[in-house]
């Protein structure tokens, strides 16, 4: 199950005006929500597929072991993205909002920067699916009145999503061509990603999925005998998937068929170490680390800054602490520049080595160090998407556009 941390940090991305939110009920209904997901999939169990092609992937979605080793020895040559000049500005740009709602957030977009998805919060509350495509933003019609969000978009316009449906159910749709049409399979599903071939990864609560078109029969992943949970996160134009098992194994299914942990950097002392995975994109991926523990310890040590951002090459199977940001990178484009806050607080683009601070739409606040995130960065690292918090604190999609 995920740790307090993980189950936290999705409500980085929730308004952050006064509210009566109690913390602890919010883990405890993550974790229901996590629960119901669980238990209401059990047509996934009876899959017995041996071969999946998805986006020049092939997966045994068989549950054998594969044993682990170095990245670099198991990742299929891929074609470096073109360099480009590393932006040394930005300026910020706030997006239209549907029908005067008075909150919304950009949560990812597509490489190219010209799609942008998200959410709003209607006066009357819950969530209004969002999808931004030159300056004009469109509610996308999910079912169901609780919850709802789309996750990703491709260059194509296509993106994927959920909402929850009656007792916090999950279920997972796809928005092409003005339509919105549920994902095939039983039970509840969440999506996550979804490529330029429209191959689609997300899980059920319990196992990674792949939906390798939007009119396929989701397929479990692989894993590892002895694994009991795991999840998918992304998926690249070659169809590599990245995801995380046990909430602690970071893991990749590469487009040869085999699939393997990746490894985890050394936090010095003897200290055991374990792993999540959140964005990959070409031959870079990234994610977090931190000691190794259990129970309330473990998810003490994170809650007090000892999670760390890691960005992991694929290519050479190298990793690396990347210092200059707090606990997790928001965002990955090709370059393998990165967008999160800093350590001195404030939203951040980081190319190479160069931190280029993204403005908000208010003055810095001191006390509110989450006030600007930026959640998605374009190829050529001149327009970012994210939420920044207006003078009177309300969030507001945004748009950074760099130079």
């Amino acid at each position: 199950m995920p740790s307090d941390f993980d189950l936290l940090r999705p409500l980085d991305t929730e308004p952050r005006s006064p509210s009566s939110v109690d913390i602890q009920l919010a883990i405890a209904t993550a974790r229901r929500k996590r629960a119901i997901r669980t238990a209401g999939y059990a047509g996934a169990a009876t899959l017995t597929v041996t071969a999946v092609v998805a986006g020049g992937l092939l997966f045994d979605t068989s549950r054998a072991t594969t044993p682990t080793q170095p990245a670099a020895s198991k990742t299929a040559a891929t074609k470096a993205a073109p360099a480009v000049k590393a932006p040394t500005s930005c300026t910020i740009e706030a997006l239209p909002v549907p029908h005067g709602a008075l909150q919304a957030l950009v949560a990812s977009g597509d490489p190219t920067g010209k799609y942008f998805v998200g959410r709003s919060y209607p006066k009357a509350g819950g969530y209004q699916a969002i999808m931004w495509h030159d300056g004009v933003s469109v509610e996308v019609p999910l079912p169901g009145d609780l919850e709802e969000s789309l996750t990703d978009v491709n260059s194509t316009g296509t993106a994927v999503g959920w909402s929850l449906i009656g007792e916090g159910t999950s279920m997972p749709y796809v928005y092409s061509d003005g339509k919105v049409t549920k994902l095939p399979g039983t039970g509840s599903a969440a999506t996550a990603a979804i490529n330029n071939k429209g191959a689609i990864v997300g899980d059920d609560g319990a196992y990674p999925l792949l939906w390798t078109s939007k009119t396929a029969t989701p397929r479990r992943l692989p894993m590892p005998e002895g694994s009991q949970t795991g999840t998918a996160v992304d998926i690249a134009e070659d169809g590599t998937v990245i995801g995380t098992l046990d909430n602690k194994v970071p893991y990749v299914w590469l487009p040869d068929g085999s699939h393997h942990a990746l490894d985890l950097p050394d936090l010095g002392g003897g200290k055991q170490v374990e792993g999540r995975l959140f964005h990959i994109r070409g031959d870079w991926v990234t994610g977090v680390v931190n000691e190794a523990g259990s129970g309330k310890a473990a998810g003490l040590k994170r809650a007090q800054g000892e999670v760390h951002a890691v960005r992991w090459n694929l290519r050479t199977g190298k990793s690396e602490l990347i210092d200059q940001l707090d606990k997790s990178a928001d965002a990955l484009n090709a370059q393998g520049w990165l967008t999160g806050i800093s350590k001195q607080g404030g939203a951040t683009l980081l190319a190479g080595n160069t931190l280029v601070p993204l403005p908000g739409l208010a003055p810095p606040n001191p006390q509110d160090g989450l006030a600007d995130i930026a959640n998605t960065i374009s190829d050529n690292g001149q327009t970012i998407g994210g939420q920044s918090n207006d003078a009177s604190t309300a969030i507001q999609p945004v748009l950074w556009h760099c130079k």
